[in-house]
């Protein structure tokens, strides 16, 4: 089982281990003894060395293995392969960790096969490991299969009523669930925490939950955020242990809520004076101090103080920049100030600085979306019916080996026998085939949706956030063109440039998420996007047939895809898209003169890749055509039948 336990009792405790260490080794040196209790010292000393010197607590345990198998210890065998994994595990050299826990898991299932260990022994053996397997999979962001363990090792401590270990297990989960953005479960696990706490008296615990909680209230509920973090403050001012870096996170959090969901500037402000008073005085984490002067940025520009908004989010970033999230923050500030200041050039440097991260952040968490699910949809139902059809493969295979005995008395019985057998064989062999299809259709769906989803809302996030703060700007100059005497060719080369950048923005929107093909179809929306970019002509020919409507956004997708790699990587001068829809048959070719590649040394590019995905899940043909030198000629063709279900969905 885990426990919470202080700084001094730790210190304490680990000093009590290396006392009791080194007498152990002194006891090899001087009267080494054998048998068992020999191989308690090997265990002892393992455990032992297993945080301060890595490589003597792998040596003993490597001494201690062999010797448990030779007495015939299953337990000690478990109890030293885990060390070995947990050794492995902090040296960063994960299989090898994975191949000691396993193991250790090999020696647990003997464990059960004897007597004379109980069932509470065996488990509290069984939920250490699942633990660290679940600890060795966090680190490596498999999350999904770190939350399969904890969970494992969290039944085990409910069966027990081991109160402790239990919260241990609910922080662990609540904490992956928050990485992958899962509001509910986060909230359902930490929720559980706090009962824990509140059931067994630990403040401790109790704080951690009303911490985390309060985190998350700041997306939906001010009051419950509140109520949270009052809690947690309450408690980390009345333990001085928790130091002041958790103080100053408190006056932070408090802060945030009083700023954005209660609109109390004097209150926000108040906390966030408090945090940076200790921040002064005290070595608190760079992180959290530039959390406090962002706070106060974003205070002084709630007053229309330009020049302080513009001071405090220098020194937050000269602070600490590494927070993509307060760092987003701090760039905005930054950019609404020197538009009110009219230094335009700093302005647009912080737009661009804003709009590069926003864009790195939200392709990072989609992409890490993206492997969640497909990790996630590998554990759901398919793997059950999967399973089922091999057992049925097996007992086929068995069948025909014992239907051989009763065949050498009938042939004929034996004949039409191994024939039902083959034929069930490979029934259940298509049958496991064609899921393992839909397996993969159905990923590559999810990944199509979300994609879907994400460019909904990038293409919101620019019309409404950074096109409305253009369109604040072109206010702002154009009020202040009232103060203006005389003719100024910079303020009429500035709000050209502003209706050009809004131009070009509702232009990036479109084509994120294109309405044009959702009401008028492949064709058209398609001539339109030609028609937009630089020495691109478009050529149609055939009939305007409506196909499912995914198939008309992978085919949009993928020439937008192409056409902007001629343009900007192969360096065009002029490219060709030709369209063909028939009514069972549709094909799209891009051509262009650019500079070519080698199509089979070309393996890495992911827009290619994800085109080649895309297409064989629509069971397409996809060809490349290019040298270096030459230009490039892509072409995709579909063989299939118009939907006209799909049709009338979209219209």
């Amino acid at each position: 089982m885990f426990l919470l336990c202080s700084t001094s009792l730790w210190a304490q405790k680990y000093d009590h281990r290396n006392r009791y260490v080194d007498s152990l080794e002194q006891v090899l040196t001087v009267h080494p003894p054998t048998g068992k209790d020999l191989l308690l010292i090997y265990n002892e000393l393992a455990a032992g060395y297993r945080k301060s010197d890595r490589e003597k607590s792998i040596d003993y345990a490597r001494k201690g293995i062999p010797l448990a198998k030779q007495l015939g210890s299953p337990s000690y065998s478990a109890y030293l392969n885990q060390t070995m994994g947990i050794c492995y595990h902090g040296a960063s050299q994960y299989d090898s960790a994975h191949y000691y826990y396993d193991k250790a898991l090999e020696f647990i299932e003997e464990m059960k096969k004897i007597k004379r260990y109980s069932e509470e022994e065996i488990d509290d053996i069984l939920s250490s490991i699942y633990g660290n397997i679940g600890n060795l999979y966090n680190i490596q962001r498999k999350h999904y299969e770190a939350i399969e363990y904890y969970t494992k090792s969290l039944k085990i401590f409910e069966k027990h009523d081991w109160k402790e270990s239990q919260a241990i297990a609910y922080m662990n989960i609540g904490e992956m669930y928050k990485i992958m953005d899962n509001y509910e479960q986060t909230e359902a696990n930490f929720t559980k925490l706090n009962a824990i706490g509140q059931e067994i008296g630990d403040s401790l615990i109790i704080m951690y939950a009303d911490k985390e909680l309060s985190t998350l209230y700041l997306e939906k509920d001010y009051d419950k955020a509140l109520e949270h973090a009052e809690a947690a403050r309450q408690y980390i001012f009345s333990h001085p242990e928790e130091g002041e870096n958790s103080k100053a996170f408190a006056f932070n959090l408090l802060a945030e809520i009083y700023l954005s969901g209660k609109n109390d500037i004097i209150q926000a402000e108040n906390f966030v004076k408090q945090a940076l008073q200790i921040s002064d005085s005290t070595l608190i984490t760079p992180r959290e101090k530039a959390v406090s002067l962002r706070l106060l940025s974003s205070i002084h520009l709630r007053r229309g103080e330009w020049r302080n908004v513009e001071q405090t989010a220098l020194d937050a970033l000269t602070t600490d920049d590494t927070e993509p999230g307060n760092t987003l923050s701090l760039y905005e500030n930054l950019a609404k100030a020197y538009t009110k200041l009219g230094d335009s050039d700093k302005a647009w440097e912080y737009f661009d600085k804003h709009n590069e991260l926003q864009a790195s952040w939200s392709n990072k968490h989609y992409q890490s979306a993206i492997r969640e699910m497909e990790t996630k949809y590998e554990t759901e139902k398919k793997e059950t019916k999967i399973a089922a059809l091999e057992d049925e493969k097996r007992l086929m295979i068995w069948l025909s080996i014992a239907g051989g005995a009763v065949l050498l008395l009938a042939l004929a019985a034996f004949f039409f026998l191994w024939r039902w057998t083959v034929q069930k064989k490979r029934l259940a062999e298509s049958q496991i085939k064609q899921l393992e299809q839909e397996k993969q259709l159905i990923a590559t769906q999810a990944v199509l949706d979300g994609e879907v989803q994400e460019r909904i809302r990038l293409a919101r996030d620019l019309h409404d956030g950074l096109g409305s703060m253009l369109a604040s700007v072109k206010v702002n100059l154009q009020n202040a063109r009232q103060e203006i005497t005389g003719e100024s060719k910079y303020y009429s080369l500035t709000i050209n440039l502003l209706d050009d950048s809004m131009k070009e923005l509702r232009r990036i929107a479109h084509h994120l998420m294109p309405e044009l093909l959702m009401r008028c179809g492949l064709k058209t929306s398609l001539e339109t996007f030609c028609q937009s970019m630089p020495d691109t002509q478009f050529h149609y020919f055939g009939e305007d047939t409506r196909f499912d409507s995914k198939l008309e956004t992978l085919l949009y997708r993928s020439a937008h895809e192409l056409i902007y790699n001629a343009i900007k990587h192969a360096e065009a001068t002029q490219t060709n898209v030709q369209l063909i829809q028939e009514s069972e048959r549709i094909s799209l070719t891009v051509q262009d003169n650019g500079k070519g590649f080698d199509p089979s040394r070309e393996t890495d590019g992911m827009g290619l890749n994800n085109i080649r995905q895309r297409v064989a899940v629509f069971n397409g043909e996809l060809s490349i055509s290019s040298e270096p030198g030459q230009g490039t000629e892509i072409n995709m063709e579909f063989h299939l039948k118009p939907d006209s279900d799909d049709k009338s969905s979209n219209h």
